[in-house]
């Protein structure tokens, strides 16, 4: 990765922990509680901040370095595609994985509100990270 995207992966990055805070944290929060097992979350007090922000750093310089490396002109539009399908694939993915091995996710209707929260979420992180590296 060169020097424009680590950058990009660092906004991207960024931006996923403020539009995550935004979707699950606040706008999704009530909803999705009425359709989980949230036996095992933390209080909020008890959440480790930093591991969450490394979290998000290292989605976002993943998601640059798949951006950075799939052919054709950088620009929105591209990146709000491509971020919106990976975050798609990734999400139901891990999705799928819980309600079949947990008791944390307890119906297909968080599943499928979560897929479309992926869908923008990662769409405009995506969208973001190749904004940044179609500049010249």
């Amino acid at each position: 990765m060169n020097t424009k995207s680590i950058v990009a992966g660092i906004m991207g990055g960024v931006a996923y922990f403020f539009l995550g805070w935004l979707v699950w944290g606040i706008i999704l929060h009530s909803f999705m509680s009425g359709y989980s097992n949230e036996a095992c979350n933390r209080p909020p007090e008890e959440m480790n901040m930093i591991l969450m922000i490394v979290a998000n750093l290292i989605w976002g310089l993943t998601m640059a370095y798949i951006l950075s490396n799939w052919h054709g002109e950088n620009n929105f539009a591209k990146g709000l595609r491509i971020g919106a399908i990976v975050s798609i694939a990734i999400g139901l993915s891990f999705d799928l994985f819980m309600m079949t091995m947990t008791t944390m996710v307890t119906s297909y209707v968080v599943i499928g509100v979560n897929v479309i929260a992926n869908a923008v979420v990662g769409g405009i992180v995506g969208g973001i990270i190749c904004w940044w590296l179609g500049r010249k």
